[in-house]
């Protein structure tokens, strides 16, 4: 089951960032001015926060079912990391401080880059620290 979980995460977080990349591959190469595509963005981006609150909350299952406690894990760092962005990304949504929205948007690409980590080496602290 925690497997699953885990998976599920991953096609959450790719829901989630899915705008912004959509959105760079579209300035940088497709250069595409589509309603369709504009309307397909905002769609998305109306999926961002429930979806943000979703992966929080499957993500502690996932990590509790997996290791039945909380350790010094990738997990629990990816964990940390998410947390922290949606702490951002709901600060900026109340306060409107432009500095809130860039760093939530730098911690995204540490998340995603912690999650290569904890896909490709989940036990890595655990190797570092031994």
């Amino acid at each position: 089951m925690y497997s699953f979980l885990g998976w599920l995460n991953v096609v959450l977080l790719g829901i989630i960032i899915s705008p912004y990349v959509l959105v760079f591959i579209n300035k940088k190469f497709v250069k595409s001015k589509s309603t369709s595509f504009k309307e397909f963005l905002k769609f998305l981006r109306k999926l961002h926060k429930p979806l943000g609150l979703t992966l929080l909350v499957i993500g502690l299952i996932h990590g509790y079912l997996a290791l039945g406690r909380i350790s010094l894990h990738t997990g629990s760092i990816l964990f940390l990391g998410i947390f922290i962005t949606a702490s951002l990304g709901g600060s900026f949504y109340k306060l409107k401080k432009r500095p809130l929205f860039t760093w939530h948007k730098r911690l995204a690409y540490i998340v995603v880059i912690l999650l290569f980590l904890h896909i490709l080496y989940p036990s890595a602290f655990f190797y570092l620290l031994n």
